[in-house]
């Protein structure tokens, strides 16, 4: 009788083991040993090296996951390079994405809801992210992604250069006085060649747009409204467009940049930047760095830019769990405060902002803290920076304006209709 009833205790678990019921229940078990996880980061220099001590801290704190961080170039790089892993299904558990470009995943269900892991954290979880910076993770009223490593663009200036120029060490405050300063600041040589320039306008494919907004926002305009609506052709982008040009082609107080190495070399006294640069900027430079807000004309205003943390979907449970116990860590008050510290960037949280050593550091160097000033003076970026060739086309755009000296007007119709055409296609 025992031995009939081994056999058929034998035969159930045999029978329990090729069951999908096992399956499922071998797949929702927790894995042994520690779960290894992916974070694809962007950012070089000091931001890169900043991620890198990040993931390091969570590794050592943690015995049960690992997180693996990999470069994978700048934001416009990570754009596409998510746009193939997807279609290949082969997808990092964690990225870092230039916040305009998460609606693009998030619209073809590539990201994971967020929702379903905050309703288990602790009442008002999401209480201490700084609302306007929270806003950006969130998709048709779901949330994707939070906000990780954040900005505001600024104006660095040399200024051993203004002195020189018998100006004063400041920024200039509005465009009118930067123009006027720019006379003082140009030298030509006796060839008539440009030997010492004011202002660098930045040209690069994922930095044009970002200033070229901030600059419009202070002469009381719009690139686009949240409906997509394109507001290039009103008059304050017509003003701001044809200064530029200006600036570069009659007064020569401005040149195209898409590098801080004319500012590092002296051959411009002031280039934008984003308050996570100032790392870098301050350990290249060689002169006296003056981080400031970037010029008012009619108001003070900027767009808020950076990079939120999100997880692809994977299908993996238990990679999934470890994915989001990282994103609490990486965008944590002590992750945050210290990123802030080592970086620039602004603390994306309440806490982060009051951390002690955060606090201390900013007495200490009050030069920092204007990052923490200019988030008085945010708005969100442009409704077409989402469109997945919106920062190309406004790129393309500033390139017209101050490198073929194209008519402003033609240059802003073509451009209108160029970001009505992606809107259309994408939306």
């Amino acid at each position: 009788m025992k031995k009939r009833n081994l056999v058929w205790i034998l035969l159930l678990a045999v029978l329990f083991l090729a069951s999908p019921l096992f399956a499922q229940a071998k797949a929702e078990a927790k894995p042994e040993g520690p779960i290894k996880i992916v974070y694809w980061r962007s950012l070089t220099g000091v931001a890169g090296e900043a991620q890198d001590d990040v993931v390091k801290r969570f590794n050592e704190s943690r015995s049960d996951i690992i997180v693996e961080a990999e470069f994978q170039g700048a934001y416009a790089e990570i754009l596409q390079k998510m746009t193939a892993a997807i279609a290949a299904d082969d997808v990092p558990d964690v990225v870092l994405l230039d916040s305009p470009h998460m609606p693009i995943f998030a619209k073809n269900a590539a990201l994971v809801d967020l929702g379903q892991y905050v309703k288990d954290e602790p009442k008002g979880f999401l209480d201490d992210y700084i609302p306007g910076l929270l806003a950006d993770g969130y998709y048709h009223g779901t949330l994707y992604a939070l906000p990780a490593m954040r900005s505001t663009p600024l104006l660095y200036v040399n200024g051993d250069m203004l002195a020189a120029a018998g100006l004063p060490r400041r920024a200039p405050a509005t465009w009118d006085e930067l123009r006027e300063w720019g006379k003082k600041l140009t030298k030509i040589n006796a060839k008539g060649e440009l030997e010492q320039s004011a202002v660098g306008l930045t040209t690069g494919l994922t930095t044009a747009h970002w200033y070229f907004q901030g600059a419009v926002y202070a002469f009381g305009g719009l690139v686009s409204d949240e409906d997509f609506g394109i507001h290039l052709t009103d008059a304050p982008a017509m003003e701001l467009a044809q200064l530029w040009q200006d600036m570069v082609f009659k007064d020569r107080s401005a040149i195209p940049s898409n590098s801080h190495d004319d500012f590092f070399n002296k051959k411009v006294a002031m280039v934008f930047g984003s308050t996570g640069s100032m790392g870098n900027v301050y350990s290249r430079a060689d002169f006296q760095v003056i981080p400031a807000f970037l010029p008012g004309q009619k108001q003070n205003l900027v767009p808020v830019g950076g990079a939120v943390i999100a997880m692809p979907k994977t299908g993996d449970k238990w990679k999934q769990w470890a994915a989001w116990e990282f994103l609490k860590y990486f965008t944590g008050t002590e992750s945050q405060a210290y990123l802030a510290r080592k970086t620039g960037y602004m603390p994306n949280s309440y806490s982060a902002s009051k951390n002690a050593e955060l606090v201390a550091y900013y007495n200490a160097n009050p030069q920092w803290k204007v990052a923490i000033d200019q988030l008085n003076y945010v708005r969100p970026q442009a409704s077409v920076i989402s469109l997945p060739k919106g920062t190309a086309i406004l790129q393309q755009m500033v390139e017209k304006l101050i490198i073929a000296n194209r008519d402003v007007k033609t240059v802003m119709e073509e451009t209108t209709a160029d970001l009505l055409k992606e809107y259309k296609d994408n939306y």
